[in-house]
């Protein structure tokens, strides 16, 4: 045997160490170790169901814990999909661990501007139903539990957002 760890217990190392930083939650250190049980030389493609049965948490837990790990950088999602006659199905997620804190920290960008890009194209679409008349009072809801006032001024095009987030990197 080889004094490298596997990445199997280098991640749970890893976890235990968050864990005890106060950085995971016990639910949510529970749901990454049991995830990594899942690991094999097949891959890393548990349903958001098995990991709950495995841990004995509800799905709705498992996913508030992998957001986490995405939002740590310590795993990676890919969404699977296959083609059933001429449509393209998505199929359970394939995940990554990561321990490297380069490949963290690249993990942990993508994220944030997934979401960043995410919440923006949201907003610009509610925006362009209100300014089109298109929106109901049934279906506005205030974002983040509070009304705010309109926006003043120019706001930026996805593209503009997506050179801001990309401005990030090199700062």
């Amino acid at each position: 045997m080889s004094g490298r760890p596997s990445l199997k217990v280098a991640f749970r190392r890893q976890v235990m160490d968050l864990f005890f930083d106060g950085t995971l939650k016990p639910s949510e250190k529970s749901v990454l170790m049991t995830l990594a049980t899942f690991s094999g030389r097949g891959g890393l493609y548990p349903s958001h169901d098995a990991i709950a049965k495995a841990c004995r948490y509800s799905v709705r837990t498992v996913i508030r814990a992998l957001d986490r790990a995405y939002e740590l950088g310590i795993v990676e999602r890919t969404h699977r999909v296959k083609r059933e006659g001429g449509k393209i199905v998505r199929t359970s997620n394939s995940y990554r661990l990561i321990v490297s804190a380069v490949d963290q920290v690249r993990a942990a960008g993508k994220h944030m501007a997934r979401a960043v890009f995410q919440r923006v194209r949201h907003l610009s679409d509610r925006m362009a139903q209100k300014a089109s008349g298109n929106i109901s009072k049934t279906s506005e809801r205030p974002l983040f539990g509070r009304r705010y006032p309109e926006p003043h001024g120019p706001t930026l095009s996805p593209c503009e957002w997506i050179e801001v987030i990309n401005g990030w990197k090199s700062a």
